[in-house]
């Protein structure tokens, strides 16, 4: 069969498989790029005024302002858990029964419900509620499915610009932070007076101050929060006109088989996945870790397991499968039994490479080789992810204890008692608003690392994706051995002088770090993982994205400790799991799909 394009079509007429005799750029690309950029405007733009939003309206409800924040940082981090629950359920979804594109399109629609809801009923607790809800389940759904998509776009003979295109695809999920975040929070402060200016009627009657300013300020939140929701219309917009350029990977099997896939390994997942929005939800509820609480995470794991174990065997009396869960469990049985089953067809199984695999050859016997590759790979694939997760844990830092080193600093832009420079007005900053550094970093730095990827290649150092993340590995901890030594300055000075301008530094070093280790990580996950199971990988991604946050409740153990002492602590063990993902990668084949 010709692996052109053209000849590749679906039912509908949509592409299955990419040009491979194509060089350059896809015609989808800029689709993509312009839908990623619109979305994570419109997710950043949200999240820059939810925590301090919702907890006006806990202090509304007549809470306590500590027990406002309280309430409000529990709603956050119940939202964002489900924001990283949901990509695996959108994977396995996209994987089995959807396919990419028709999972993004319409979780895309249910991300637009989220944000009109929100901009609708912002000054409600019932609705903020149901708008989180429809974002949580909007954006977690499509995140694995619209990086994978990315990959799928790229052939056999422009597969040199994957990396390229994950770069610029990084790029533009910084661009749409780092505006929103500026952008955002100004329009809920001073776009209330702009619509009452446009609509005097809206303030018709209201003569007293207080209740004038609180009319700004609700006018002015309702425009911040629906501004986020015409730019995820946008990008919705955006991705359905690209609807005839893209490559539509089918889902396999798909049909009724693939619903029932997908119910079966939701469930599966849901055994311990529910844990990321019950645990702290439960808390919340009963107030105690007693054990009310353990039973009923028990108990909604043994519904799942049982559920997910059940439609697994009733999958495989309607057609057997060869996907993950099937060659798994028959490896795992045949070696606990040990019994061989006898296999229809052992044509070819001895030239398989993994037929010497003392592990995994029932499944070769049984499945055959290719099959079997898949299991094979989301395991070898797990075991490099397992290792970036302490990138995770401690790069996320960069947004809590910095952010209080920042505030022993001084925070005038251009250091205190200048009053301007190049005829830029100096301004106090606030403590939150130097991460911002961040993302701006990131736009500058993916180009310039770029040229330094071409210079190495053409010099014979051939930078491997496990080479760029374990160097990156390795620059993450150096970010927090000048971020020490900043802090042993700050604590031998005199308070807030010294000037915050010094963390660029270290904002630089780490997001370096960040260019090598996650931007590499979405091609690696992408160029490593089968093709029925490409989202599906990516979503463990983002599991591991989520567990290095999990994680940063365990180092918050060490906060009791000098900061100095804390950030010596985390450039220690940085440096531990950069030799340790080094020695792994070592070992690690690298195989592309």
């Amino acid at each position: 069969m010709s692996t052109t394009a053209n000849q590749a079509l679906s039912p509908e007429g949509y592409r299955t498989e990419p040009n491979h005799d194509l060089t350059g750029w896809p015609a989808g690309v800029p689709y993509i790029i312009g839908n990623e950029a619109c979305e994570r405007f419109s997710f950043y733009g949200m999240r820059a005024i939810l925590q301090v939003h919702l907890t006006a309206l806990f202090v509304a409800q007549h809470l306590a302002e500590q027990q406002a924040k309280l309430a409000a940082t529990q709603v956050v981090h119940l939202f964002m858990a489900g924001v990283y629950a949901f990509p695996m359920i959108g994977a396995l979804v996209a994987d089995r029964y959807l396919g990419k594109f028709r999972t993004i399109f319409w979780l895309s629609l249910v991300y637009c419900a989220g944000h009109a809801v929100l901009a609708v009923y912002e000054n409600h607790l019932w609705g903020m509620y149901l708008g989180l809800a429809l974002i949580a389940i909007g954006s977690g759904g499509i995140k694995p499915c619209v990086s994978a998509n990315v990959g799928d776009q790229f052939g056999r003979s422009n597969q040199h610009l994957v990396r390229a295109i994950y770069q610029i695809f990084y790029f533009s999920i910084n661009f749409g932070s780092f505006f929103a975040t500026l952008l955002i929070p100004y329009l809920r402060s001073y776009s209330g007076e702009w619509v009452l200016g446009l609509f005097p009627s809206l303030a018709e009657g209201v003569t007293d101050p207080t209740e004038l300013a609180q009319l700004k300020l609700r006018w002015g939140t309702s425009v911040a929060f629906g501004l986020p929701g015409v730019l995820m219309f946008l990008a919705t917009f955006i991705f359905w006109l690209g609807r005839r350029k893209f490559v539509h990977v089918p889902p396999k099997p798909g049909g009724r088989l693939g619903l029932l896939d997908t119910v079966c390994s939701v469930s599966l997942f849901l055994a311990a996945g529910h844990l990321f929005i019950t645990a702290e939800l439960f808390h919340t509820l009963l107030g105690t870790y007693d054990y009310r609480y353990w039973l009923s995470l028990s108990g909604i794991s043994i519904v799942f397991l049982a559920l997910g174990l059940y439609l697994f065997l009733l999958r495989q009396k309607l057609a057997p499968d060869d996907g993950f869960l099937a060659i798994t469990l028959h490896v795992l049985k045949s070696h606990l039994s040990g019994k061989k089953e006898p296999t229809a067809s052992s044509a070819g199984v001895e030239k398989h490479e993994l037929a010497n695999n003392w592990f995994w050859r029932p499944g070769v016997e049984k499945f055959g080789g290719e099959a079997t590759e898949g299991p094979v790979a989301v395991f070898k694939i797990i075991s490099i992810f397992f290792l970036i997760l302490f990138f995770w844990a401690l790069f996320d830092q960069h947004s809590s204890t910095w952010i209080s080193q920042a505030q022993q600093m001084d925070l005038w832009l251009w250091g205190e008692g200048r009053e301007s420079f190049l005829g830029i007005p100096n301004v106090k900053l606030q403590a939150s608003q130097v991460p911002a550094m961040n993302p701006a970093l990131v736009m500058l730095l993916i180009p310039l690392m770029n040229l330094i990827y071409v210079w190495c290649d053409r010099f014979g150092l051939e930078t491997t994706p496990l080479r760029r993340i374990s160097v990156g590995m390795f620059i993450s901890a150096l970010s927090f051995v000048v971020t020490a030594i900043l802090q042993t300055w700050i604590d031998n000075s005199p308070p807030q002088s010294i000037w915050f301008g010094w963390q660029l530094i270290q904002y630089v070093v780490i997001t370096i770090a960040e260019v090598m280790v996650s931007i590499t990580g979405l091609e690696f996950a992408y160029t490593q993982a089968p093709r029925k199971m490409k989202s599906t990988v990516m979503g463990f991604w983002l599991i591991i994205v989520t567990l290095g946050n999990v994680l940063v409740a365990i180092l918050a153990g060490f906060k009791d400790l000098p900061m100095v002492q804390f950030f010596w602590i985390c450039a220690g063990l940085s440096a531990v799991a950069a030799v340790l993902f080094s020695i792994r990668a070592v070992f690690y084949q690298l195989k592309n799909y």
